[in-house]
């Protein structure tokens, strides 16, 4: 790191206690930098391995593993009067909203406000250095921040994600004002407040997945699909992710090898004396079970539903519309209208029904007309 001076020392806060305390200092403050490291990367079960907070006075570190009880900051993240800054975090507020049942309001999003203001690097090193001329090092982005005791690296590391947020929404927040686009920060401010956790579930049938572009028998398929199986069983078990149990791509290879013995396992490509000496037996129980099992035809994949083919040709009209839009704003094409909602937009108004009817009154006085015009161009058959 670079710094312009030297950056003060982060509150390493372990106990219910301290962080009762630092709660108070919290609401004292109109702006509070948030974000979090998870361990997604190398468990199944995911959880908020730390949490960090940061004022214009300190910066705050904060240890879930340590405090089972962190409801102090409910009121915090909960006020309307505190705004809670982020950068990409939708990601930080499902999972504060899963683990801790939390509710956000008054956010602010630096990547968010980045994108608008039609900045093509969106990353938090990149918008640090290119205010602040200072370099974030990137080297633990895939730490795993479930393991303890936390180094100082570590902790720095972490620190420096919040520590320039506010100084950082200061500036865009101007810029924004500047270029006339505060409403629609606010109004993507207040659906990043109401990201919801998406349940954690597992596709049986994700085996298909594993074997694209390979042609792999009907056996071969069932085999795929007990390889498959096992492994998420694996992964439950040892509260591991399932990439970290047995590679993607290992498990197509088996399916198509189908070894019947040690020798041949041993011999397959990819397969490490750890994975031989940890899973041998099993993986091979696994081939010889999808073996006995019924073959699975390779055309049996369950296909897509086709979109109706009018709404796909109004969908590429409007698509071609807002990235002429964007060009003309100097903004993202999503910031215009989100894909979804051209798709939407698209079905809709293929069926008869008012196509606006995905768009928030914002974006519906500012684009309306000019999706109506788009819609009424594309021709007989759709909503005019």
């Amino acid at each position: 790191m670079t710094a312009q001076k030297k950056v003060r020392d982060p509150v390493i806060v372990t106990a219910r206690e301290h962080l009762e305390e630092i709660c108070e200092d919290l609401r004292r403050h109109a702006h509070l930098a948030v974000d979090i490291e998870s361990n997604s990367f190398y468990v199944y079960q995911e959880r908020v391995c730390l949490l960090q907070m940061s004022t214009t006075d300190e910066d705050y570190i904060v240890d879930p593993l340590a405090i089972r009880d962190l409801s102090a900051l409910g009121p915090v993240f909960a006020d309307p009067s505190i705004e809670k800054i982020f950068h990409a975090g939708e990601y930080d507020i499902v999972c504060l909203k899963r683990d801790y049942k939390f509710s956000f309001a008054k956010v602010f999003d630096t990547m968010i406000a980045t994108r608008l203001l039609g900045i093509k690097e969106l990353g938090l090193a990149a918008a640090i250095e290119r205010h602040f001329a200072i370099t974030l090092s990137k080297k633990l982005q895939r730490a795993d921040w479930g393991r303890r005791p936390l180094t100082d690296d570590h902790l720095r590391y972490a620190q420096l994600d919040t520590h320039y947020l506010i100084d950082l929404a200061a500036i865009q927040r101007e810029l924004l004002q500047q270029r006339g686009l505060e409403a629609d920060a606010a109004e993507a401010f207040v659906k990043l407040a109401r990201s919801v956790p998406a349940e954690k579930s597992f596709d049986p049938e994700g085996f298909w997945r594993l074997g694209r572009g390979l042609t792999l028998n009907g056996t071969q398929l069932a085999v795929l699909k007990e390889l498959y199986l096992f492994r998420e069983r694996e992964a439950q078990t040892r509260n591991r992710a399932p990439f970290r149990v047995l590679p993607d791509e290992i498990l197509p290879k088996l399916a198509a090898a189908l070894p019947h013995d040690r020798q041949s396992l041993r011999g397959l490509r990819g397969m490490t004396p750890y994975l031989f000496e940890n899973y041998g037996a099993a993986l091979l129980d696994a081939v010889r079970r999808g073996r006995s099992a019924p073959p699975i035809p390779p055309d049996s994949r369950e296909k897509p539903k086709r979109r109706d083919p009018k709404a796909g040709r109004l969908f590429e009209r409007l698509r071609l519309w807002r990235k002429s839009r964007a060009q003309q704003l100097g903004v993202e094409p999503i910031d215009v209208v989100p894909t979804g909602d051209l798709r939407e937009i698209s079905r809709l108004a293929v069926a008869g029904a008012d196509p606006l009817g995905p768009l928030s009154m914002l974006k519906r006085s500012r684009y309306g007309g000019d999706i109506l015009r788009v819609v009424r161009q594309a021709g007989s058959g759709l909503y005019c």
